[in-house]
């Protein structure tokens, strides 16, 4: 694995698991400090093609249900029926990371969410 694609899933890792404690607090200025660094990562890991649609893939696997989510939601356009069995998972517990989920899965069923 290229060793910049493995250091963007470490920090994937981290910022994702510190939005959804943020979340989970209610801490909306740190959680949305950590989505837009979130975002800045998946930038990055497009850039990489089909190694960062890889990476996105196995975080979807990550035993953090705020990585899995967000990594679930962004892999959307190219991984969907997967991505939807996670945020599937993740939908039906209890907490803010499960209601986001749910909402992620009435949205893009709806048509009304876009993934860049």
């Amino acid at each position: 694995m290229n060793q910049d694609v493995e250091s963007l899933e470490d920090k994937f890792r981290q910022y994702a698991e510190a939005h959804g404690a943020a979340s989970e607090q209610g801490d909306y200025k740190t959680a949305n400090r950590n989505y837009d660094k979130l975002l800045g990562i998946v930038a990055k890991l497009r850039v990489h093609g089909a190694q960062g649609e890889a990476a996105l893939r196995r975080l979807m696997k990550d035993r953090s249900d705020a990585v899995a989510a967000f990594a679930a939601t962004r892999s959307l356009p190219f991984a969907e029926a997967d991505a939807l069995e996670v945020l599937e998972a993740i939908a039906r517990k209890a907490g803010a990371v499960g209601f986001n989920a749910e909402m992620v899965i009435k949205e893009w069923k709806g048509g009304r969410l876009v993934i860049r």
